[in-house]
């Protein structure tokens, strides 16, 4: 089976990220319209460090950012900044919840958390995570930013790529290796092509390939010539920070063709919200185990279960309307 990873997040993403204006935009209204004057805050996956400082400088008095990894360079930016003595940075994996007693000691008022990597099979667990960290390092009434997630989902058929044809290319490769070098490649063959639904469920990253500020960065989302919408978009599930406790996905989705067509996948919409409004939003694809031929009126009954969190593919069968 495909095994989900994070995205690695190397120095440069961090500085494209901060490159893409329309999100930075977006990121720092919602900080400043969450801090209030006195906030101590915690910084989930704090990055680069501009969620704390935008939070310091709209008034909290501290905040500790948490993370993996390139806190030295966070700490730098701080120095360089005037914001050092407010800041203190831990290096810990939030996924274990396994921090210093530093933070275990704090009661925090605002909670920033974007730690997310924009595909639901990932970001559910993280959302899971987000509860953990408000639960047990903030008090009863912290905001927390994004304080909600939404996720929408449409069926579609996908014209820039099939699954079954890149595996069928896949297995014709295995014979050219074995011509070539007289070995059998096909344990390499299958895990390439268990891998596949998760390499290729994302749109081209429009920031990857130049430094220049992009024109728009407040999503990122399928080109329309490459995907065509069969079903109206539905909510999914949503989730709420605000609610009492963690709901995972639900097992199943209905969705109701439009128009006809050969659906061959989900597509998925993954909306980061802050009092209602999106400060961030992305898609990504899930092809079905098999595409499926749909009139108008036909309903799309898709299994959101464990075949589809392990490997990206997607059950799926038609009820005649």
């Amino acid at each position: 089976m495909s095994r989900l990873v994070d995205v690695p997040f190397t120095t440069d993403l961090h500085l494209r990220l901060l490159l893409s204006l329309d999100r930075g935009h977006n990121v720092q209204r919602a900080v400043r319209a969450a801090t209030r004057p006195g906030d101590r805050v915690l910084d989930a996956g704090t990055g680069s460090g501009l969620l704390s400082f935008v939070a310091l400088r709209a008034g909290a008095v501290s905040a500790v950012g948490v993370d993996r990894q390139h806190l030295e360079l966070a700490q730098a930016v701080a120095e360089k900044n005037g914001l050092a003595d407010r800041m203190t940075f831990l290096q810990a994996d939030l996924m274990d919840l396994d921090l210093p007693p530093a933070v275990l000691e704090a009661r925090f008022d605002l909670l920033l958390a974007f730690i997310y990597t924009n595909h639901p099979l990932i970001d559910e667990a993280r959302s899971r995570m987000v509860f953990e960290l408000r639960d047990r390092f903030c008090v009863p009434e912290c905001r927390i930013v994004p304080g909600a997630v939404r996720y929408s989902v449409a069926a579609c058929e996908r014209l820039d790529w099939d699954l079954f044809t890149e595996r069928a290319d896949l297995d014709a490769s295995a014979d050219v290796l074995r011509s070539v070098y007289g070995l059998d490649y096909q344990p390499l063959i299958d895990r390439t092509k268990q891998e596949l639904p998760i390499k290729r469920s994302r749109p081209t990253d429009p920031a990857a390939t130049a430094w220049r500020p992009p024109t728009s960065m407040a999503s990122v989302r399928f080109d329309r010539r490459h995907v065509r919408l069969l079903s109206e978009t539905d909510t999914f599930h949503m989730i709420d920070y605000s609610a009492p406790s963690f709901i995972g996905f639900p097992g199943e989705t209905r969705l109701r063709a439009a128009v006809p067509g050969r659906v061959s996948g989900l597509l998925w919409t993954q909306e980061l919200l802050y009092d209602g409004q999106p400060v961030w939003t992305t898609e990504t694809y899930s092809p079905l185990a098999a595409p499926l031929a749909v009139s108008t009126g036909d309903t799309i009954v898709a299994r959101t279960g464990e075949q589809w969190r392990a490997t990206n593919t997607v059950p799926a069968q038609v009820e005649r309307g």
